[in-house]
């Protein structure tokens, strides 16, 4: 029998949080914002004519970037301006979305979040609901938006494959654990940098580094490929830019009670896991090395900013899980994702 991938009912991950309070990183080149639908392009051109480009090497539309900040067009010290004047319902498609994705599966649809906003990962914040997620991930015609869809089979290991029944019964005590923060590593229960096929960490750094110029997207690039020549070369740094920094310190400024790196950490890995994107790659077996090089990669990271108070280290913990999320997106660590090895 064929089991179907189902949206509903939406299903929230224990401890999950956000709250959009217009921090503005992730209206910025930290990432393209995009890809914008045609709807989105129409109420756009009513507006501005430099309103969105085409992304180059494909025909997908993004929101255009101002050259002198790095922010959209509509971004201003005082927010969103379409928010502000038209309403949150009339900003352009990807941003209403974000940070939300959902990952069909056999009992539901899973909202998972991205990570690479301050929004996301500091100071207290409101638990996702399933309420406002669907507000957000719901397109023109009233159908909810999926990125991803799991079956009623799921890829534990390169040998063992289990029903999505049981998958759920093993994943609660990962989540646990993760959500935990403690030995995160030892959880996991793998390597970092797994030997890969075709390529050496050494390549996966020096592709990295050719992501030039000044956006953020580009300078965490760098700080990424910096991490990965130390830890597997003791290469020196290259990149100390933080061209992203007044978003932190505006959320530094929220935190009361800081959290330990750890649980920064633990929270961006369970919704790694819960979101089961992973799944497109391989098995959980291989999911687990990826996890594990990127958490060594944003730990190096954190320990290169600033740790001189438990709330910087709470900082630097999320800007270092900034870095890691948005790189983990990108077409060089796709190839990464391809060449390492099943377990």
């Amino acid at each position: 029998m064929t089991v179907k991938a189902r949206r509903e009912p939406l299903l929230v991950r224990r401890g999950a949080r956000f709250d959009c309070v217009g921090d503005g990183l992730c209206c910025s080149d930290i990432h393209a914002v995009g890809a914008l639908t045609d709807d989105d392009c129409e109420l756009l051109s009513m507006i501005s004519e430099d309103a969105f480009d085409r992304h180059e090497g494909d025909d997908a539309a993004v929101l255009m970037m101002r050259s002198d900040t790095g922010r959209c067009v509509f971004w201003s010290d005082q927010g969103c301006a379409i928010h502000s004047r038209l309403g949150s319902e009339m900003k352009p498609s990807p941003c209403i979305q974000f940070p939300y994705a959902l990952t069909a599966t056999p009992v539901g649809g899973r909202i998972s979040t991205q990570h690479r906003c301050t929004c996301r990962t500091l100071g207290p914040l409101p638990p996702v609901t399933s309420e406002e997620a669907r507000r957000c991930m719901t397109d023109a015609n009233g159908e909810l938006k999926i990125e991803h869809a799991v079956f009623d089979e799921v890829a534990w290991s390169a040998e063992e494959t289990i029903s999505f029944a049981e998958y759920e019964e093993r994943e609660a005590d990962l989540l646990g654990a993760l959500l935990e923060g403690k030995s995160l590593m030892s959880v996991l229960d793998a390597e970092p940098f797994p030997a890969l096929e075709g390529m050496t960490w050494p390549d996966v750094a020096d592709q990295l580094y050719e992501f030039r110029g000044p956006s953020r997207a580009a300078v965490a690039s760098r700080w990424f490929a910096d991490a990965i020549a130390y830890l597997t070369e003791r290469r020196e740094r290259t990149e100390a830019g933080r061209p992203w920094a007044d978003a932190f310190e505006r959320a530094g400024e929220r935190i009361v009670d800081p959290v330990r790196p750890n649980q920064v950490f633990g929270d961006w890995l369970a919704d790694d896991l819960w979101s089961m994107r992973w799944t497109h790659w391989g098995s959980l077996a291989k999911a687990r090395a990826e996890w594990a090089t990127r958490l060594a990669i944003a730990r190096r990271i954190a320990g290169w900013l600033d740790i001189s108070t438990p709330k910087q280290d709470n900082i630097s913990a999320a800007e270092a899980v900034m870095i890691v999320d948005v790189i983990g997106t990108t077409d060089p660590w796709d190839e990464v994702h391809r060449a390492i090895r099943e377990r």
